[in-house]
């Protein structure tokens, strides 16, 4: 599945060029972290934060490298239940971070004044996983590891716009990412791979300068 979507993303941006551009901006957005799907309890609503650079290649249709950093950590209390249920005292702490390297495709309604939008991306999630405490009466856990998996968003949001050259924006996005396995410790294994991201920023826009 890598492959294909590293196929995909290659194809997307030599190909941006080929449309006329209306044009171009810049996004920054804060994002709450709301971990969903199997072991979605094992961790914390957590927060992070994506920027993106897009051009406008029609009045309706943008498109956008999106990156950022998003982090949950651990829920020390149900980690610890879960290996602790096996007779052995535990103290784990943790998290995991995550960095989206996403190719986005949106379609937005016609201006002026408010405007909605739908998306679909998709690329690479880089994950660092961090663990550390100790197990079965002082033994030391100590786990660290830096993957990366496919993964696909799909969502949409509201543009409002302050002036001009900036607009306020509120988002939603649905993560599903390649299963990753975020901790294997004596036989216990925790892993997750969906999550929902409810974000609010700003995105400045640029029109270019035959437009």
């Amino acid at each position: 599945m890598k492959n294909y979507l590293l196929v995909a993303i290659c194809f997307l941006v030599l190909n941006i060029t080929s449309f006329a551009q209306n044009g171009y901006g810049t996004e920054l957005t804060g994002n709450v972290v709301i971990p969903i799907g199997k072991n979605a309890e094992y961790y914390n609503i957590g927060f992070g934060g994506l920027v993106g650079f897009y051009y406008d290649v029609a009045d309706n249709f943008r498109m956008a490298l999106v990156l950022g950093y998003l982090r949950s950590s651990v829920n020390e209390s149900k980690v610890n239940e879960i290996y602790a249920s096996g007779g052995q005292e535990a103290n784990i702490t943790g998290g995991v971070g995550v960095i989206p390297a996403l190719i986005s495709i949106r379609f937005i309604s016609p201006g002026p004044g408010m405007r909605l939008y739908g998306l679909l991306e998709g690329g690479l999630y880089s994950y660092k996983t961090s663990f550390s405490g100790t197990y079965g009466g002082g033994a030391p856990v100590d786990e660290s590891e830096f993957r990366s998996e496919a993964g696909l968003a799909f969502g949409g949001g509201v543009l409002f716009p302050l002036n001009k050259e900036l607009s306020l924006d509120v988002n939603i996005r649905y993560h599903w990412v390649n299963d990753s396995e975020y901790i294997d410790y004596e036989g216990t294994s925790i892993a997750n791979s969906r999550m929902l991201t409810l974000g609010v920023g700003v995105n400045w826009f640029f029109a270019l300068p035959n437009q």
